[in-house]
């Protein structure tokens, strides 16, 4: 049975930002954004057609299949101050209602201010304080300096470093992360 989660996913809220599912009204901000080169040198390929036009992300190739709703979290990052969409973060691949892997990329002229920290620490509470998944996963480029820093600073463990690994469809080394409720829980992070 679906939990109410999965069918209306929750708006999320932190000091400066508002975590929420992004919808054809942000096409314009992520049309700043989205589609830029930096976002992806390490993100393991190039940015996708509907990421260098977001509006096609709103198009459904097959209207008349009825989808069942999923289990991941694709939430927008939106600036408070500003109200505009300025990244993403996700929890996709979520197996068993178990584990799943983190995700998250942000406009690069709001990068090296927290926002990616404050953001993911925010989807790590809720997942562990309303899910039932007991792990996150998060995979980071060794030449990622800054996305290896973000996983640390929330708590992720480095578990090891893939030896010319395939990430998406580059070979690299790149790091791997894990983040077990347990990790979250015995360190006093719970607000239930």
């Amino acid at each position: 049975m679906l939990k109410d989660y999965e069918i209306n996913k929750p708006i999320l809220e932190t000091d400066r930002l508002i975590i929420r599912v992004i919808n054809e009204s942000d096409v314009a901000d992520l049309k700043e954004w989205l589609g830029r080169d930096e976002i992806y040198t390490y993100w393991g390929r190039k940015a996708s057609k509907s990421e260098k036009n977001p509006e096609l992300m709103f198009i459904d190739p097959r209207p008349w299949v009825k989808r069942k709703p999923s289990p991941d979290f694709d939430w927008g990052i939106v600036l408070k101050e500003s109200n505009k969409m300025i990244g993403m973060i996700a929890v996709f691949n979520i197996e068993n209602a178990r584990m799943g892997d983190i995700g998250y990329r942000v406009n690069p002229d709001y990068w090296n201010m927290g926002i990616t920290t404050e953001a993911l620490k925010e989807v790590v509470r809720f997942i562990f304080e309303n899910t039932e998944l007991d792990r996150l996963n998060g995979r980071a480029d060794v030449r990622n300096i800054a996305s290896n820093k973000v996983m640390q600073k929330c708590g992720f463990i480095k578990e090891g470093t893939i030896r010319q690994g395939k990430m998406v469809s580059v070979y690299c080394d790149y790091n791997i992360y894990g983040l077990l409720r347990e990790d979250y829980m015995s360190r006093g992070n719970t607000h239930v």
